[in-house]
C-alpha cells in the first residue's frame, strides 16, 4: 500500500536485513530503529524464574501463543528431569511480566502471518531466543551460580509524550474544604444485602495521584475498643469510586463512594472514608483524607 509505505518510510526505513530477519512479515513500521523521541522498542527485556520447591514459574514479558508456551514450558521440564533431577517438578508461565512486548508465536506460526504472528516483535526466531535464555538462567538456578546480565534499557519515564491535557488545578467551592461531604450516608442499613451505602465528597481529579498500591475509599469498621479498622478499600468488589468532573463542573471534582453491603456483613458501626491530592494554581500538591 503506497500510503502506509510512505507513513511507514517518514519514520525510518528498514534495511534489507532488517526485512530478511523480519521476513515474511512486512514492516509497516521500522519500530526497532526508531529513536526519536526516544527508543519505541526495547533491545533488551526481562526475564527471570522463580522456584518454590517442586513449583518453577516463568515470567515472560509477552503473550504466548498456546504452542509456544507448551514449547517453553517442556523444554525447561526436560532440562529439570535430565539435569536437575526433578521428576515431579510443574512449570507454569507468568505473563505479562514487567514488561510488554507483544506477541510470542512459534516459527510454523509466524510463517501464517496472522495476528499474533504479526505482533511478534523480534522475528520468526523470537521463541528459540526465549528457549535459549530460559534454559541458560535455569541451568544457573540449578547450580546456584548468579546468571550473567546485560544493562537494562534507558528509564524513559520522564520522557514520555502524553496528549491528555495535565490537571492544572483543582478548584473547589469558596468556603469549602477538599475531602468534605456534600451527601451523607443514612443512619443505618439492613445487612439482608439489598442496600447500598453512597456518599458524595468534595474531590479532586484523580489523575494527579493514581495512588497506586493505595486506595481512594476505606470501608472501616469500629471495634469493642473504639479502634477504627479497614475492612475494604477500592480494591474490593463490593465498593465503587466514581469520579465526577472536569469543564461541566467548572474545574470542580466530586467523589462519590459506594459500599453495596452484603448478605450477612457484621453488625457495627462503620464508616466510609475518602482520600485524594489536590493541585493548586501554583502547582503544589497536597493530599487529603476524609475520615
Amino acid at each position: 500500500n503506497p500510503f502506509w509505505n510512505m507513513v511507514g518510510g517518514f519514520l525510518s526505513n528498514p534495511s534489507k536485513k532488517q526485512m530478511a530477519c523480519q521476513s515474511p512479515k512486512p514492516i509497516l513500521l521500522n519500530t526497532g530503529f526508531i529513536r526519536m523521541p526516544y527508543a519505541w522498542d526495547p533491545n533488551t527485556v526481562p526475564i527471570s524464574i522463580f522456584q518454590i520447591s517442586h513449583l518453577f514459574i516463568l515470567n515472560v514479558p509477552g503473550e504466548f501463543t498456546t504452542m509456544a508456551g507448551r514449547r517453553l514450558r517442556n523444554a525447561m521440564l526436560k532440562i529439570l528431569r535430565e539435569e536437575g533431577g526433578y521428576d515431579n517438578a510443574k512449570v507454569t508461565i507468568a505473563g505479562i511480566s514487567n514488561t510488554y512486548t507483544h506477541y510470542i508465536t512459534t516459527f510454523e506460526e509466524y510463517q501464517g502471518q496472522r495476528y499474533e504472528a504479526a505482533s511478534t516483535l523480534y522475528g520468526p526466531y523470537t521463541l528459540d531466543a526465549y528457549l535459549q535464555e530460559f534454559g541458560r538462567i535455569l541451568r544457573d538456578l540449578l547450580s546456584d551460580r548468579p546468571s550473567e546480565m546485560v544493562p537494562p534499557p534507558k528509564d524513559s519515564v520522564h520522557k514520555q509524550i502524553s496528549l491528555l491535557p495535565p490537571v492544572e488545578v483543582d478548584a473547589i467551592a469558596v468556603g469549602k474544604k477538599f475531602g468534605s461531604v456534600v451527601e451523607n450516608t443514612k443512619d443505618s442499613y439492613d445487612n439482608g444485602g439489598s442496600e447500598t451505602a453512597k456518599v458524595l465528597f468534595r474531590s479532586a481529579n484523580p489523575r494527579t495521584n493514581p495512588r497506586t498500591q493505595d486506595t481512594f475509599l476505606t470501608v472501616e469498621h469500629l471495634d469493642d475498643k473504639g479502634k477504627w479498622h479497614v475492612y475494604m478499600t477500592d480494591a474490593d468488589w463490593d465498593t465503587k469510586y466514581i469520579w465526577k468532573g472536569g469543564v461541566t463542573y467548572l474545574g470542580m471534582s466530586f467523589a462519590e463512594i459506594h459500599w453495596n453491603i452484603a448478605q450477612g456483613t457484621p453488625q457495627g458501626i462503620y464508616r466510609l472514608c475518602h482520600a485524594g491530592t489536590r493541585r493548586t494554581l501554583l502547582g503544589h500538591v497536597g493530599e487529603f483524607l476524609y475520615q
